[in-house]
């Protein structure tokens, strides 16, 4: 990436670009501390940019991406397409941060009239997983992934016989993609996964740290679904895993992302239970 290419596809005029360490899927650099420029690993065309201009006017604190000369929200470089937004500063949430991780959550849940896709649970990536537990970075732990499969599948049964509350749903909350500054939270990143679904979908993230119940408390749950945050929990579990398997990439986040998560699972369903509807 080169200021040139600012300056033809944005009319951006940046004389120092340095690299910022991205994201799972995407190469990012700062210009000149004023603009953030994401590139997608991925030759598609990058969702969801229109949704972050109606989350901005919403009055979140969502980029919105620059223009291009154009009037396009992307430019292509090498057959990629990328993205500038406005630079914002501050640091990354941590786990210290659960107050305002669970602030801003409310934030978004109380949403209106955004139009979005609704929430499948589909799963198609767990579903090949199923089919590569003989591989290498599994296969010893064979009978606990597919266990772990057949239980959110019976999750999944049990959640979608019911009618829940439908919210804006972010489903990769926190952490990289929440920045604060001054103690508190000046963006909200990468959207691309949003739907219309159940709160216990993105509510998951309080299982992250160790203040799950005053993360909880701090959000304002109560008559959550137990089936649904099992489904959530679970599936986060299995899709993180899917995507280091599928891809062969990062094998330590295997165990860090999948089979941690994994085996903690029932005493965090026991820390959500008081926030759940009676059944």
């Amino acid at each position: 990436m080169l200021g040139s290419d600012l300056l033809r596809d944005y009319g951006v005029s940046a004389s120092r670009l340095h690299p910022h360490p991205g994201g799972f899927e995407s190469d990012c650099w700062i210009a000149d501390e004023a603009w953030f420029v994401k590139l997608w690993r991925r030759q598609e065309p990058p969702a969801g940019l229109g949704l972050l201009h109606e989350l901005h006017a919403a009055g979140l604190p969502v980029p919105a991406p620059l223009p291009t000369i154009d009037g396009e929200l992307y430019a292509t470089w090498h057959g990629r397409p990328y993205a500038v937004f406005p630079y914002v500063r501050g640091r990354t949430a941590t786990r210290d941060d659960w107050r305002q991780t669970a602030q801003a959550l409310r934030r978004v849940h109380e949403l209106d009239h955004i139009d979005l896709p609704h929430a499948t649970m589909a799963e198609p990536e767990i579903r090949q997983l199923r089919e590569r537990l003989d591989h290498p970075w599994i296969a010893h732990r064979h009978d606990e992934v597919a266990e772990a499969i057949s239980r959110l599948e019976r999750a999944i049964e049990r959640a979608r016989a019911k009618v829940v509350r439908q919210v804006v749903c972010h489903r990769d909350f926190g952490g990289f993609n929440l920045i604060l500054a001054g103690g508190e939270v000046a963006a909200i990143l990468d959207w691309e996964q949003a739907v219309l679904g159940p709160r216990e979908h993105d509510v998951w993230i309080a299982a992250e740290g160790e203040h799950t119940e005053a993360f909880l408390s701090e959000y304002g749950a109560r008559d959550l679904d137990i089936d649904h945050v099992e489904y959530a929990l679970l599936a986060r579990a299995l899709q993180d895993m899917a995507a280091r398997v599928l891809g062969e990439t990062d094998r330590p986040g295997v165990d860090t992302w999948g089979f941690r998560r994994i085996a903690k699972l029932d005493s965090d369903l026991a820390h959500f239970r008081p926030f759940c509807a009676q059944p």
